[in-house]
């Protein structure tokens, strides 16, 4: 990581209320950018020998060959322009108030829809992935309208959403700063929600005191 590198700023989000941006890691996103770039013309060569294997005879391997080069070329192009927005917008995570965000796209995510925020597989303290267990993840997949490709993540990966991939931010920091707003969150609770509601006169109290 670049050491000029920002690693979080304070931000407003427009949905979420105050909170921290945590920045991308550039430096290691536009290594990965280039490797998605070379995967191209690997995928248009594997191609052309799916298309030989076809000719001459072996068709269960050319055709394997044709499949796999396209499967690569798609998911290629997904993550080379993913990648592209990252360097173009640096933010990648906002933590805020009432929720987080996910960049690009600006996906709020309220913290009512999250039920634990942890990685189960590393050791007790060193997180290595950040990772948000959903309270409902089939509502949560109907509620933001998920792409294909995010639906079949969200399953893979057993209703984690995983959030901490690339950032600036060591994980564990992030983690520690996305239990503490969301606990502030479930103690004080959102103020759009707390905010105070003025009560409505009973009907036929006015004209009570009519007479």
């Amino acid at each position: 990581m670049p050491s000029d590198q920002p690693t979080e700023s304070k931000i407003s989000h427009a949905v979420l209320g105050p909170g921290i941006a945590i920045y991308d890691n550039s430096g290691r996103t536009k290594l990965r950018l280039i490797l998605w770039i070379a995967m191209v013309p690997l995928s248009i060569f594997g191609l052309g020998l799916g298309r030989g294997d076809i000719a001459a005879g072996n068709t269960v391997l050319g055709i394997a060959q044709l499949l796999g080069s396209v499967i690569l070329a798609a998911y290629s192009v997904q993550a080379a322009v993913v990648d592209a927005r990252r360097l173009a917008n640096p933010i990648l995570l906002v933590i805020a108030r009432d929720g987080f965000a996910l960049e690009p796209g600006s996906r709020a995510i309220s913290w009512d829809e999250v039920e634990a925020i942890k990685d189960p597989k590393a050791p007790a303290g060193q997180p290595q992935t950040l990772r948000v267990h959903l309270s409902d993840p089939g509502e949560f997949e109907r509620r933001h309208a998920l792409s294909p490709f995010a639906r079949l993540a969200l399953r893979f990966n057993r209703g984690d959403l995983i959030v901490g991939s690339g950032m600036a931010m060591p994980v564990v920091e992030a983690e520690t700063l996305m239990r503490r707003q969301m606990a502030d969150f479930h103690r004080f609770g959102s103020v759009r929600a707390t905010a105070p509601v003025h009560a409505r006169e009973p009907k036929g109290r006015r004209s009570r005191l009519k007479r």
